[in-house]
């Protein structure tokens, strides 16, 4: 188990995080729905994100265990409303967690527009803006926030990855979780997504690569510090990316 900042910890290759002083697990960007939507496209693939999300769950919850749930953000796909998909498949989740006993909590994401049409059926849920607890800011990142000194922001929305070229020109892009400072003493950690067919926008040195209002006004990325998932190996810890400039992509 690896401890990224105070009681927030990592564990074997699983794209969460666990808050001791919570007893929760935290995890964002499911995108559930996302196939249908491809589908009105004329792309059609196969229906894994629901099953990902829930092996990653029990997985997590077995190694933390724990059986409170934190979900940062855009746990649906569709901006303009609540698909067929989103539906059945929110509701079979939602089921599934109230059998088992699980406390839930969401917060909103951009993508989350007519979740509460859902989340409204269970009283183990409960869908808030943001979570705050002692010096612990969670929120999804989309939005702007007066940043506070010697704090921990916990955000979703970027989907990170690291992308890496070797001298031969091989490139490898690899998920990660990215912890980096900011300029008033205080500290973001960028979750991973969950959904599969939202692997990853590459981590970089511009300032304007980024999504979240959070790490374009306030990150020192030089000073930031991936942490990659290699499945069914672990995570590594790797340099922080002002080290590792001469070969990312």
């Amino acid at each position: 188990m690896i401890s990224l900042v105070d009681d927030i910890y990592i564990d074997e290759d699983l794209p969460v995080i666990y808050i001791r002083r919570f007893d929760s697990i935290i995890l964002s960007d499911v995108h559930i729905g996302y196939e249908e939507e491809m589908a009105s496209k004329g792309i059609f693939i196969p229906k894994v994100q629901k099953k990902r999300f829930l092996n990653i769950f029990n997985r997590a919850r077995e190694v933390f265990k724990t059986n409170k749930l934190i979900i940062n953000g855009d746990l649906k796909h569709s901006f303009s409303k609540l698909t067929k998909q989103e539906k059945t498949e929110l509701n079979e989740i939602f089921r599934i967690l109230k059998d088992e006993g699980t406390e839930i909590t969401i917060i909103r994401g951009n993508h989350d527009n007519y979740l509460s049409l859902v989340t409204e059926n269970y009283d183990n849920i409960k869908l808030v803006e943001s979570l705050i607890v002692d010096n612990i800011v969670i929120f999804h990142g989309h939005t702007n926030i007066d940043v506070d000194e010697n704090k921990i922001y916990i955000i979703g929305h970027e989907h990170p990855r690291l992308g890496l070229r070797d001298k031969l020109g091989f490139v490898r892009r690899m998920q990660c979780f990215l912890v980096t400072p900011l300029k008033n003493n205080s500290k973001v950690i960028v979750l991973p997504a969950i959904g599969i067919y939202q692997a990853g926008n590459d981590i970089s040195l511009n300032h304007s690569n980024y999504m979240s209002p959070l790490m374009r006004e306030y990150s020192i990325l030089e000073k930031s510090k991936p942490y990659v998932i290699i499945e069914k190996e672990g995570i590594m810890e790797f340099p922080e990316l002002g080290l590792l400039k001469d070969i990312m992509l």
